[in-house]
């Protein structure tokens, strides 16, 4: 029998007498993302703590531990229940399995969430307004960047609190509660800093963070944002048809692009949905993961004029423009353009000094290592791929943006070399995609997988399952009979 730390003793009986008893259930699904189903939020919370602390333990408590609470908190008392009950779903895990880690409190919990919230996550997002989808719903791509080894990586949930109608879709760094970038049943919600931020938010930012993840319209949203806690751009979509930005940008031709870190690559993005006048759902998903080089073409035309003796150029000139990772014209256009040496193999567009003796030159030199040096038919993927630490392999990957040879994609992958290899550990780490239809329709995919631990099956899963094919997953979003026929496990808890 384990005799409880008095520290540990403290916390739990602390954070459990406040409640009355209630089922808490969670429900993973084949990827493993926790849905969670509560009658409360303080259960609902509870159960993300406890989840929390199976799939991540060791981020999770860098994160609380490395929080210092600079001024008191004070936050409502539903946003205090919902911390404590946080707190001590994290410890029951504690409990059951033992370990050398003393108990977290409530106040770190604050602490490290004010510190999360004030560094927002970079982000690609997106909101197509309802004149420029099929449906006439707001559709959202919400795509957080990060590192796929920072202890910061967003981590998902599926969050049901059934006495107060609350459903919540999204992510959140691992120790905040519930999802902070996601959607509820009428409104998504995305949010980023230009460069990330590194301040911290204000004392009451969970109030501001919950009222904006389970507002139910546009002025509720507004609301929230006046209290102005926390740091960063919002940007809103609706079920009422409603786009907002809180930097002040509006619609485009329908469409809301948030500024990315390269302005090429929100133009990249643009032209993409320029593509078509309306769009569907299933569409953007291909949208979120779009391989298309962006300028590729005036590459194309500059090549079509030389000689037939050049074997390579149709290779390239042929090619659809797609940094696939199936691509052998990729991977050549890729060569091609480090060939010729900088600064013109980092153009974007042919500049007007490089000469056709240096095309001529690199197209010599590509064609040798395609002939000699790589393997047959060699593809984007073979050099381009992605991993995590602890992974035993890496996973071939098309896409994301290469500076160094002017290749930029809307599917925000960063590379360094590792020898021969390119290898991908940062970029689009939690993307979703959302249409606020009634009932909502949402798919996402998060970077590499929902555990941080090796013997998991879901260490890396979805790296290799769904983003290295772009694909997404269905959410199962409001729709708990479906999704039971998807599960991997199912846990009970009761929270007293």
């Amino acid at each position: 029998m384990r005799v409880l730390s008095p520290g540990l003793l403290v916390c739990l009986v602390t954070a459990s007498s406040a409640y009355a008893a209630e089922t808490v259930e969670i429900l993973r699904d084949n990827f493993g993302t926790p849905h969670i189903f509560a009658r409360t939020s303080a259960g609902a919370a509870y159960g993300a703590g406890y989840a929390q602390a199976e799939d991540r333990k060791d981020a999770l408590l860098r994160n609380l531990r490395s929080a210092v609470a600079t001024e008191q908190s004070t936050l409502s008392s539903r946003l205090q229940s919902i911390v404590e009950a946080f707190a001590a779903g994290i410890n029951r895990f504690l409990l059951e399995h033992p370990d050398a880690s003393a108990p977290v409190t409530p106040a770190m919990v604050v602490a490290y969430s004010r510190q999360a919230l004030g560094k927002m996550y970079s982000s690609n997002d997106v909101l197509i307004g309802p004149a420029r989808s099929t449906s006439g719903n707001v559709i959202a791509i919400l795509d957080p960047l990060s590192g796929w080894n920072d202890d910061a990586r967003p981590y998902e949930m599926r969050w049901y609190a059934s006495d107060q109608q609350i459903a919540l879709s999204g992510v959140a760094p691992p120790g905040v509660p519930f999802p902070v970038i996601g959607h509820n049943d009428s409104v998504a919600v995305g949010w980023s800093g230009p460069n990330g931020y590194d301040e911290a938010a204000g004392p009451r930012a969970l109030d501001q963070a919950w009222a904006m993840i389970t507002a139910r319209t546009l002025a509720g949203v507004q609301e929230a944002l006046r209290m102005g806690q926390i740091p960063g751009v919002a940007m809103v979509g609706t079920s009422r048809g409603e786009v907002f930005d809180s930097s002040g940008r509006t619609l485009n031709d329908g469409i809301l692009v948030r500024p990315r870190s390269a302005q090429s690559s929100e133009e990249a993005a643009r032209k993409l949905l320029a593509a078509q006048n309306t769009w569907p759902f299933g569409r953007l998903v291909d949208v979120a993961f779009s391989a298309t080089v962006y300028k590729a073409e005036t590459w194309q035309a500059r090549l079509v004029k030389f000689a037939p003796e050049f074997r390579f150029v149709p290779t390239l000139t042929g090619w659809n423009r797609r940094a696939d990772a199936a691509s052998v014209e990729a991977l050549a256009f890729y060569l091609f353009k480090m060939a010729l040496g900088q600064p013109e193999s980092a153009a974007l567009e042919p500049p007007g000094s490089l000469s056709d003796n240096r095309i001529r030159a690199a197209l010599r030199k590509v064609q040798d290592q395609v002939e000699t040096q790589l393997p047959y038919r060699a593809d984007y993927g073979t050099m381009f791929r992605v991993t995590r630490e602890g992974s035993t392999q890496s996973i071939p990957v098309g896409g994301g943006i290469v500076t160094e040879a002017g290749m930029i994609t809307p599917r925000a992958i960063t590379f360094q070399r590792a020898g021969q290899v390119m290898l991908g550990m940062r970029g689009q780490s939690a993307t979703q995609i959302v249409e606020l239809s009634n009932p909502v329709r949402s798919m996402s995919v998060l970077i590499p997988g929902e555990s941080d631990r090796p013997e998991s099956g879901h260490f890396d899963d979805q790296a290799r399952e769904l983003f290295s094919k772009a694909t997404a997953k269905p959410t199962y979003f409001g729709d708990r009979k479906e999704l039971e026929k998807h599960l991997s496990s199912k846990k009970e808890l009761t929270k007293n």
